[in-house]
């Protein structure tokens, strides 16, 4: 399934949470974040495609490598059906941090924190879909944790078609282009 979404305002707590800010936030920093945030909105593309699968079909030999680690494994174990999930906002978003870079690095730091908001936005749109259809599913997991590694991003993206569906693909260094993207697994507990 691969679906775009709007996001009409991005989750400023969240945006917050990104920034370490707790308590009152500073007056230059909500300035910024109003200032960003529309701004933001108005160049992205929230994108994501997702497949169910047979848990089984990942324990096999032929396609072992998008599960390695045992933390994703211990993750997955009550699961008999796993999704595997990615969700973009396009590379207008890292563009758009780049050039901001250059003039506001302030404003950048705010930007990338709105950024980060707009992709988990995206990903808990896609996880509402998934549980309309699977209505017990695990939390999200995804390369990167434990010892879940960043080298399975390729096997996982080129599972789900992403760079053709939502223009997503890992650099030789296993980390995600556009920047601002996430892969992810989630169980279905059956």
């Amino acid at each position: 399934m691969t679906m775009t979404c709007e996001l009409n305002k991005i989750n400023i707590d969240l945006t917050l949470e990104f920034l370490d800010i707790k308590g009152d936030v500073p007056e230059n920093i909500k300035t910024l974040i109003n200032h960003y945030e529309p701004l933001l909105r108005d160049k992205i593309t929230p994108r994501y495609v997702y497949k169910t699968f047979p848990f089984k079909q990942f324990s096999g030999i032929q396609i072992n490598a998008p599960l390695q680690g045992n933390d994703i494994k211990a993750h997955l174990k009550d699961c008999k059906q796993i999704v595997l999930l990615a969700a973009t906002l396009g590379l207008p978003a890292d563009e758009f941090i780049r050039m901001t870079e250059a003039a506001d690095m302030a404003g950048a730091v705010v930007l990338d924190a709105l950024a980060s908001a707009a992709v988990e936005q995206t990903l808990d749109i896609a996880e509402r879909e998934i549980k309309k259809k699977y209505t017990k599913i695990t939390t999200r997991y995804s390369p990167g944790y434990g010892d879940f590694p960043l080298t399975v991003q390729q096997k996982l993206l080129a599972i789900l078609g992403a760079k053709r569906k939502i223009g997503l693909y890992a650099n030789e260094s296993d980390l995600l282009i556009p920047r601002k993207s996430v892969t992810a697994v989630i169980g279905i507990i059956t």
